[in-house]
């Protein structure tokens, strides 16, 4: 799921604001990063409430 935004989110960055292949993957593994600190920050959360 995660590679699938990412990839999305390039394709909208390169189709809109012109961005050169460079700048789509920094774009990419920027969104992967994030999308993965946000999904543990969820499993953390998740795992809290139910440790109490």
């Amino acid at each position: 799921m995660t590679l699938i935004v990412s990839v999305a989110v390039a394709f909208v960055c390169a189709e809109f604001l012109g961005f050169p292949w460079w700048l789509r993957l920094i774009v990419i593994v920027g969104t992967t990063i994030v999308m993965e600190a946000a999904n543990q920050a969820v499993g953390r959360a998740r795992a809290r409430r139910r440790a109490l």
